[in-house]
């Protein structure tokens, strides 16, 4: 069993903590946990060269990086509760089918230890109970990556504020994870003496604005490049060129991942509904400032195709396994996509309209795989559609339109109608009838004011143009911490 050594040298800058390298040594295994709080005039740019420099270590292969940026609890803690007993009774760790093993196991033991020397007035339940909310957090982050296989993992997180979250990133240390906390808007006091903190200056208010990472051009990419093609497409009275990878149109396999289908033969867990799931008004933020006083026309509803991307997905060894779309949902980089269109992936490319630069990206920000919906970040400020509220119920007959980019043709758009409301396995959907295609998957079904009513998501497998969106009632409680 591996002995760990916390923080053998001190890190002093940003930068410096993606080059040293937790190292074994015998039976002891070298680790980092630093904490930067407060910011001065270098702060902005060492965190802009930290992300490039640890994602491209990635890319190499020679590390495994991970930039957290918020924690959140959506969903059922049953299955991580049971997990959780199972290892209480038997000592044996496997959370959500990622076996953490006998280093795991230990970790999980000397955290409790942990718990019960720097948590005040801590009870048996309140011991469990955090340590339910750290796996929970753990399989919701490092589902698609071998925990304890030895590889060095880089964590970074910004401005953490839960106690039970600082417990969460000492538990990753604690499995051999190096871990930033970038606390340069706020701070908080927990286990001071556990990790090495440098103060920087004083705080600053709001986030740092992130830059893109040069993408590197391998010769595999190079030689894609040459195969893509120009097309022409109408835009209102002028004519502008797009590029469509070849590639993308006959990568049939991925884009069918990218459509989920579901078969009409088994109709026992469709139950149809006469209305909307939810009549229910949320208080939500609009960023796309657009005006409800009338309905748009389908030109002006194009032009927010803006707002809407294209997401290439790769896997470690640059190879591309197809595309899908997402929805900008946060000025601060958020985009929201479906799990299907992201599972399976190492890193993601992101193309956005009237924007050349192709925004490579490897943070998976947050999912849920029963609403079929997840967040990733690109390093770019963007212009976010706004969500419907709900002031009134969506209506069968009511006319729609859906933007996306079906088997890789950029950003499409097709109009239909509201064709009914379903639950399947407990999941509200919008029956649509404007016509989608594998790659759709991640695109905005609109109103006619713009607004973002679902995220198309998944089709019938029998019949045409027989279309479902996740609601934007489950979208909002979705993405509601990242709009802005």
């Amino acid at each position: 069993m591996l002995k760990q050594r916390l923080n053998p040298i001190n890190i002093n800058s940003i930068t410096e903590f993606g080059k040293v390298r937790g190292s074994k040594n015998g039976d002891i295994k070298n680790t980092y946990m630093v904490k930067f709080v407060g910011a001065d005039e270098n702060t902005n740019r060492e965190i802009n060269s930290l992300r490039e420099y640890l994602t491209n270590e990635m890319k190499q292969g020679r590390i495994y990086y991970k930039y957290i940026d918020s924690l959140e609890i959506k969903g059922d803690l049953k299955d991580i509760q049971a997990d959780y007993e199972a290892f209480i009774n038997t000592g044996h760790i496997n959370i959500g089918g990622i076996n953490l093993g006998d280093e795991g196991a230990a970790a999980i033991k000397e955290m409790t230890n942990i718990l019960y020397k720097y948590k005040k007035n801590i009870s048996e339940t309140i011991q469990k109970n955090i340590m339910i909310k750290i796996l929970y957090w753990l399989k919701a982050n490092f589902f698609d990556i071998k925990i304890n296989e030895g590889r060095n993992i880089k964590i970074v997180a910004e401005n953490i504020q839960k106690e039970s979250e600082i417990y969460f990133f000492v538990f990753l240390n604690l499995l051999g994870m190096d871990i930033c906390l970038l606390q340069y808007a706020k701070d908080i006091s927990v286990m001071e003496d556990y990790y090495y903190t440098k103060r920087l200056g004083d705080f600053f208010e709001g986030k740092m604005i992130f830059e893109t990472p040069k993408p590197i051009e391998t010769q595999a990419l190079a030689d894609e490049r040459k195969n893509l093609v120009t097309v022409s497409e109408v835009t209102e009275n002028t004519q502008k060129k797009v590029t469509i990878s070849l590639a993308s149109t006959r990568r049939k396999d991925r884009d069918a991942k990218c459509m989920p289908v579901v078969s009409v033969a088994d109709n026992s867990k469709i139950q149809d509904k006469q209305t909307a799931a939810s009549s229910k008004s949320h208080t939500i933020p609009n960023p796309s400032k657009i005006k409800r006083d009338r309905e748009l026309s389908y030109v002006e509803l194009a032009r927010l195709s803006t707002s809407i991307v294209m997401i290439a997905i790769y896997d470690n060894r640059r190879k591309r396994l197809g595309t899908g779309s997402g929805i900008m949902i946060g000025k601060d980089g958020f985009i929201l996509t479906n799990s299907h269109v992201i599972r399976g992936g190492y890193y993601f490319e992101v193309r956005i309209e009237d924007d050349e630069r192709i925004y490579e990206t490897d943070e998976i920000i947050k999912y849920n795989q029963h609403l079929d919906l997840a967040i990733i970040r690109i390093a770019r400020v963007l212009n976010p559609l706004g969500l419907y509220n709900g002031s009134e119920s969506l209506v069968r007959g009511q006319k729609v339109v859906a933007i996306g980019s079906p088997l890789g043709l950029f950003n499409s758009v097709s109009d239909g109608i509201i064709s009914g409301f379903r639950n399947i396995d407990n999941v509200d959907m919008i029956q649509f009838s404007a016509p989608t295609s594998p790659g759709s998957s991640g695109g905005a079904v609109l109103n006619m004011y713009g607004e973002v009513i679902g995220i198309s998501t998944a089709g019938f497998s029998e019949g045409q143009n027989i279309n479902l969106a996740v609601p934007y009632d489950a979208i909002y409680d979705f993405v509601k911490s990242f709009i802005r």
